[in-house]
């Protein structure tokens, strides 16, 4: 996936629409979705594999003039990542897997993927309804909204905590790192519930900001730090996502600190 921003100016309206005219004076291309997250990785000192699903390039365009104006999608169906000889030659070069699951196609063998993963932990950002092909993920990583799919509504943060660690002991999932953008985001695992408060209350963009909390968990994990310890890393991440226009690149140095 690409993200695209077209930046420009405004001062008329189309002479066919009640629509503003936008004159575009600037366009970025940045990496998105599983490439931001690979980016993310290698800029925080973790090594990174790449396997996409095959298919045209999604793009994802953000038109701004003084504001968000539009955002114009280009989603183009992409061919399942197969558990074959490619995959597995990676996968043994790799101590573990990040997946992310945007509903596009590429891993719709995701179950297989972590059958043939020879245990080696996958953190998934999920899509969709069917949350039983992840059976077996060490981390599953959704928004509210995505948790919502996963356990259901709940009335009060005590019945959320308490529906997490049901499904955790019903899905074979090891832990949930959920975020919640300026509210922070908590881990759970089937004996303990952690809360990260947010690092920065004021965001000025919030997409990339689940991309970068976990990019930020997994090259803590990678750098043997524990499931607890991974999160405030994520947080801080995360907090440096939403400081910034657009998906972003956050290094070694700004989450883990000077070596």
């Amino acid at each position: 996936m690409r993200d695209e921003y077209w930046t420009g100016y405004a001062r008329r309206l189309s002479p066919v629409a009640p629509v503003p005219v936008i004159s575009v004076t600037h366009r970025e291309e940045r990496p998105g979705a599983a490439a931001n997250v690979a980016a993310n990785i290698e800029a925080m000192g973790v090594p990174c594999e790449r396997i996409y699903g095959a298919g045209e390039r999604i793009r994802k365009i953000t038109v701004t003039a003084g504001q968000h104006v539009a955002r114009l999608d280009f989603d183009h169906p992409q061919r399942a990542i197969e558990p074959d000889a490619a995959f597995m030659e990676a996968l043994g070069r790799c101590d573990l897997v990040v997946a992310l699951d945007y509903g596009k196609g590429s891993l719709a063998n995701i179950a297989a993927l972590i059958a043939a993963g020879q245990g080696k932990p996958f953190l998934i950002d999920p899509k969709g309804h069917d949350y039983a092909k992840y059976r077996g993920a060490a981390l599953l990583k959704p928004n509210r909204d995505e948790m919502r799919e996963l356990v259901g509504g709940w009335g009060d943060r005590e019945e959320m905590d308490y529906k997490a660690r049901q499904f955790l002991h019903q899905s074979a999932v090891e832990a949930i790192l959920l975020t919640q953008s300026a509210e922070g985001m908590t881990l759970y695992t089937r004996t303990e519930t952690l809360h990260a408060e947010a690092t920065n209350s004021a965001p000025v963009d919030v997409s990339g900001a689940g991309e970068a909390a976990l990019s930020a968990y997994a090259a803590a994990r990678a750098k043997g730090y524990s499931a607890a310890q991974a999160v405030p890393y994520a947080s801080r991440a995360a907090g440096i996502a939403i400081s910034r226009h657009g998906t972003t690149v956050c290094t070694e140095g700004e989450v883990f600190g000077p070596r």
